[in-house]
């Protein structure tokens, strides 16, 4: 493991159940937050978008 993905594999250990709270509660966040939170859910495959197999998803293999 590179220096890089132990603070990265953490971060995102932390994050993600954040994230997955604030998507509960996303009816009281204002309107560009609530996008802000969407794209992000994206980013993180964290929010099913129904193209398991698209362009959109990163491959398993970064070199391929």
């Amino acid at each position: 493991m590179t220096s890089n993905q132990t603070p990265e594999q953490t971060y995102r250990g932390w994050s993600n159940p954040i994230l997955l709270e604030l998507k509960e509660r996303e009816h009281q966040l204002s309107p560009s937050a609530r996008q802000a939170l969407q794209n992000v859910l994206v980013e993180r495959r964290l929010l099913d978008t129904g193209n398991p197999s698209g362009s959109d998803r990163r491959k398993a293999d970064p070199a391929g």
